[in-house]
């Protein structure tokens, strides 16, 4: 009888080891790990001599899938009201914290530019993906981010240099 109680005793604890490790693998967040640089938090801060004191973030996502798309949640504020800007990123795979890239590139819907629309306030709010799916997986680069205005070109917002690594 104590054998058997024994027994009974080890398999409920297996039982609900097994349903712990099963629970937390399905409450495992569904973007890539933070070390190395898989997600972003950019804070993007007026540039020297910006007439605007505006202020922004770029929370920069890639889900743990095989898509490999970012999403770039954006949020901006204290800028012109109702106005259109565009975000931009340049790149440069010299990983050494300084970013030297040039080669501006308009974000949005995919391969489509789409403006940040700011409210009376100055807010403004923009949810957008890039595929980098022709990227290889591992590949690391250095990458810095700023806010244009759409009708002038004038760069209002720009953030430090921070490094990302692709992942899936």
């Amino acid at each position: 009888m104590l054998k058997l109680f024994a027994s009974l005793i080890a398999l409920i604890t297996v039982a609900a080891v097994t349903a712990v490790a099963a629970q937390a693998d399905s409450g495992a967040p569904s973007w890539g790990p933070a070390t190395p640089n898989f997600n972003l938090q950019v804070i993007l801060r007026p540039v020297d001599g910006a007439t605007d004191s505006g202020f922004g973030l770029v929370r920069f996502r890639q889900p743990k899938d095989a898509e490999k798309v970012v999403y770039l949640d954006v949020w901006v504020r204290d800028l012109a009201p109702n106005h259109s800007y565009l975000l931009q990123r340049a790149v440069d795979t010299n990983v050494n914290d300084d970013c030297s890239g040039t080669n501006w590139l308009t974000l949005g819907q995919g391969l489509v530019p789409q403006a940040i629309t700011t409210d009376e306030t100055g807010t403004g709010r923009a949810n957008l993906f890039r595929s980098l799916a022709s990227i290889p997986l591992g590949t690391e680069f250095d990458i810095h981010f700023r806010v244009i205005d759409a009708a002038t070109s004038a760069v209002v917002l720009e953030s430090a240099c921070y490094q990302y690594t692709v992942s899936q």
